[in-house]
């Protein structure tokens, strides 16, 4: 894997008021690992089995915890900006967490994301901040991804915003990455953490999360900074079209079952992967486990046990046909401590990340 480490390819990385070049990480050599069966636009603002548990592994006092969502936004794009009642409850949604991977943003607006989060603000009352993708996809319909998140409890590595260039094409649309932290009084203790944003191909899902598996480990051994320290603490979140079929508890004379491994094809074989979500319905009508939050359980020991799928329709008491509006998925979430715990390598000793 050092291969991956120490190519020095160019990927895209928003920084300030553009975008600009910065040496990162690259799928040139992922064909051949997959082939050889190994495991485990413009200047515009683009900045298992078993469930989990409803009780938290312990009780943080307030403000001591982040909400760390996903959420596949249907189309998200003009149209959805000609109905106010349907930006303003995506609003009300994203309010509910404190940083939020979105994917499927469609449109040829340069400054939609920046318009949607200005009103996120005003209804909000939060300070949310924003870094966005360039559209992606083999196809004309081209697709982006965004971080949206909360600038008064997290910040962004201005340096570490990046798309992974896939030159062999293995990705229909390959992951937005970003480097996050939360914002504490103790900078030595401050969680930080690696969000990897996926959405992938539902015609060949499996084939592109064997990819996404080498991508986790790229990242993962990933040097950060002066010290070239790593981070353990790599969440790779989207929706991974595993479709796996789900259905809410209590329902009667349908097909359902909890997630698998092999659902997840390669990322279900890294060791101690742990899918927040594993038996409940992420799509609107309920009936398919589409999006996830997966991660390393032993070194994401900031992980509370609290996680979930956003019941848009409950939550808001909206009709099944309103909340097809908002989009055909529902937000995945999972709570984490806002301080570090478990492993002693992280890159948040000893320094603030806004300053690598």
């Amino acid at each position: 894997m050092q291969r991956f480490i120490s190519t020095a390819l160019m990927v895209a990385i928003f920084g300030g008021g553009g975008w600009m070049f910065f040496k990162g990480l690259h799928l040139e050599d992922i064909k051949q690992i997959i082939v050889t069966g190994q495991s485990s636009d413009s200047g515009a603002p683009m900045v298992g089995t078993s469930p989990v548990s409803n009780s938290p592994s312990w009780n943080p006092p307030p403000g001591a915890t982040i909400k760390i969502a996903s959420f596949n936004i249907q189309v998200f794009g003009d149209a959805k900006a000609e109905k106010p009642y349907v930006i303003d409850t995506i609003c009300q949604i994203i309010s509910n967490f404190d940083i939020v991977a979105i994917q499927e943003i469609r449109t040829q607006d340069d400054y939609f994301i920046q318009k949607f989060v200005q009103r996120l603000n005003h209804l909000s009352g939060r300070q949310y901040d924003f870094r966005v993708g360039p559209r992606l996809g083999n196809t004309r319909s081209t697709e982006q991804y965004a971080f949206i998140f909360d600038a008064n409890r997290i910040e962004v590595h201005p340096q570490y915003v990046y798309t992974i260039r896939d030159p062999d094409n293995l990705l229909h649309r390959e992951p937005m990455v970003g480097f996050f932290a939360t914002r504490v009084s103790d900078l030595n203790q401050r969680f930080t953490f690696m969000l990897v944003n996926v959405h992938t191909d539902p015609d060949v899902a499996k084939e592109e999360m064997d990819a996404l598996a080498q991508v986790y480990s790229v990242v993962r051994r990933q040097p950060i900074g002066a010290d070239q320290q790593t981070e353990d603490d790599i969440i790779i979140l989207g929706d991974f079209n595993t479709k796996v079929p789900s259905a809410p508890s209590g329902s009667f004379g349908r097909s359902s079952r909890p997630l698998k491994p092999d659902d997840l094809a390669g990322l279900g074989r890294i060791t101690d992967i742990y899918p927040v979500i594993q038996n409940q319905p992420t799509n609107v009508v309920k009936s398919y486990l589409h999006d996830n939050i997966l991660f390393h359980r032993p070194s994401t020991a900031e992980f509370t046990g609290r996680g979930g799928v956003y019941d848009i329709q409950s939550r808001h008491g909206l009709s099944l046909e309103q909340v097809k509006q908002i989009s055909d998925h529902l937000p995945v979430w999972a709570e984490f401590s806002v301080t570090e715990a478990g492993l002693s390598n992280r890159v948040a000793s000893g320094a603030a990340v806004g300053a690598r």
